[in-house]
């Protein structure tokens, strides 16, 4: 188990106090900083492991002075003692110079055995490293690099982002007129950056293959930026898994100069109708789609899940009610540009479109093939997290008979209503809503509308059950059918598309009325009823006083 001061609570450190001060106050010695613990790769040594009192490969604790701790080594011979000057720069990552194993007990005297000109070991997190976000912000960069056989700047490589801010790929290119230089892909992990004094340095793990040693999957690197401008860095990496072998942003094992691809990015923004929401979600509610403040990043993410998928707008190819546009994608570390299409259906109600397969050129996304109906996805409908309530289409009171649809109202126990479910839309007290209710009035479900829109004779309804059981889903997609003498009812719970969910079973509705007739109707009987009673009472009083 990884330490961290985040996430161990009180109780744990107070049990950790009193273990160790009981230790040490029985055995003698001293502690090591608790967010040590845990399992280190060195290089030359491999994995050891520290905990309070313990520096595997190194020795006890005993004494400690500020950052220098003197250590006794566990030898059966010639027992001897050491000095450690340790320097933390990050949780993932602790730096140190050692004296010789010697016979003094001073702490004075071992450690003036460590000389200024000493390299610095360093010591990476092995196990349970958490990863930061990478100091080269805002990718694809391009870049030229040298392994000390001259410059490969032509063609020259890139660097491409990942949707988990914490990983870059890189692409090296292979230079026809420089040895050395060949294609290959790496994956980088960043696990911790530091600056000490001007110098700031980036440790990152890297993943070219499944066979690739540890020893050769950590790097340490000397990054700074060119002077006047926040595109360009000077970068050095080290040959090997320390930091010792890289001394300045210009001088390590392979030196690289990135510059970063500035594009129309920064000028294009999704449609205002679009980003005046900046959170939504998908029907089913699995996915979440969020827009950045500057209304140019969308991040769709599965529902408390991380990122699936980062798109930034490139640039707007037609712009009204339905806006296509270009945008450059990131899924995982795939990266390219992809055709989006938003369709505004209602002021809480949009669809989005987008290409499948991701293109290397703007110019090739939004055009045939790729925008052939086989290559673009089924429109995914999305909501506002807070929906307004809104009137719903195709008012009056209809019959309904269920067919063969997989869902309807449960049987009613009266034989005389098992058969006869009234559907009553945008009548009576409620004009936002439509009604489902079997004769007897014991079994009916109500649902209020929230977005409708027609398209080819096809009406579409967004809209949420008044009370629903926790497994029910909580929006619903109603889309309606007018046919010769009746009207098609399907009810959809994760999209607005048929072929999608192979719903062929609709409830079919025969209309017996316009809401105004039934309501005109239940008036006049209310007017009969009074009628009929005083007609029966002056009966009553005739017989009474004959």
């Amino acid at each position: 188990m990884r330490w961290n001061n985040s996430s161990i609570k009180c109780s744990q450190w107070l049990q950790f106090l009193v273990l160790s001060t009981l230790l040490v106050t029985t055995f003698g010695g001293c502690l090591f900083p608790l967010d040590w613990t845990g399992r280190w790769f060195q290089s030359g040594i491999g994995h050891l492991t520290v905990n309070s009192t313990y520096f595997e490969s190194k020795g006890e604790c005993v004494q400690i002075e500020g950052d220098k701790y003197i250590v006794n080594e566990r030898v059966e011979k010639d027992p001897c003692k050491r000095c450690i000057a340790v320097y933390k720069r990050h949780d993932n990552v602790i730096q140190y110079k050692e004296s010789n194993c010697l016979s003094y007990d001073s702490l004075e005297e071992l450690c003036h055995d460590i000389t200024g000109d000493q390299s610095l070991l360093s010591m990476f997190r092995a196990d349970e490293a958490s990863t930061i976000p990478c100091p080269f912000k805002s990718p694809p960069y391009k870049f030229s690099y040298n392994r000390g056989s001259g410059d490969c700047s032509f063609p020259l490589s890139r660097i491409d982002s990942c949707t988990d801010d914490s990983k870059l790929l890189v692409y090296f290119a292979a230079c026809p007129d420089v040895t050395g230089t060949e294609s290959g892909v790496e994956e980088l992990n960043c696990l911790a950056t530091w600056k000490e004094g001007s110098s700031r340095y980036l440790v990152a793990k890297i993943k070219k293959d499944l066979n690739l040693s540890e020893e050769d999957s950590y790097r340490c690197y000397m990054y700074s930026k060119k002077p006047g401008s926040e595109l360009m860095y000077q970068v050095a990496q080290s040959g090997d898994a320390t930091c010792s072998s890289v001394t300045s942003p210009s001088e390590g094992s392979k030196t690289m100069f990135l510059t970063r691809v500035e594009s129309r990015h920064e000028r294009c923004q999704f449609p205002s109708w679009v980003v005046s929401h900046h959170h939504w979600h998908s029907l089913g509610n699995d996915h979440s789609y969020h827009f950045s403040h500057k209304n140019a990043t969308l991040r769709i993410t599965r529902e408390h899940g991380p990122t699936e998928m980062r798109l930034v707008c490139h640039h707007v190819v037609t712009n009204s009610s339905t806006v296509t546009l270009v945008a450059h994608a990131t899924a995982g570390c795939k990266n390219g540009y992809i055709c989006m299409v938003f369709h505004k259906r209602d002021s809480a109600v949009i669809q989005v479109q987008q290409s499948i397969e991701m293109v290397k050129e703007p110019t090739e996304a939004c055009i045939p093939p790729f925008t052939d109906s086989r290559q673009m996805s089924s429109p995914v409908t999305l909501i506002t997290v807070s929906l307004p309530e809104t009137r719903c289409p195709h008012a009056g009171h209809y019959i309904a008979s269920s067919g063969q649809a997989s869902w309807t109202l449960p049987a009613d126990p009266d034989p005389l209503c098992h058969t006869n479910t009234s559907v009553s839309i945008s009548c009576f007290a409620t004009p936002n809503a439509i009604s489902f209710q079997t004769c007897s009035s014991e079994y009916n479900a109500v649902y209020h509308c929230h977005g409708t829109w027609s398209e080819n004779r096809t009406t579409y309804v967004i809209a949420s059950p008044v009370s629903r059981k926790s497994t029910d889903a909580k929006r619903y997609c109603f889309i309606l059918n007018q046919r010769s003498g009746y009207m098609t009812l399907h009810r959809l719970s994760d999209s607005c598309n048929l072929s999608a969910n192979r719903i062929t079973s609709p409830l079919n509705l025969t209309l017996q009325g316009s809401c105004s007739e039934n309501s005109a109707s239940k008036d006049s009987s209310m007017l009969v009823l009074p009628s009929i009673l005083s007609l029966k009472v002056a009966l009553v009083l005739l017989n009474i006083f004959r």
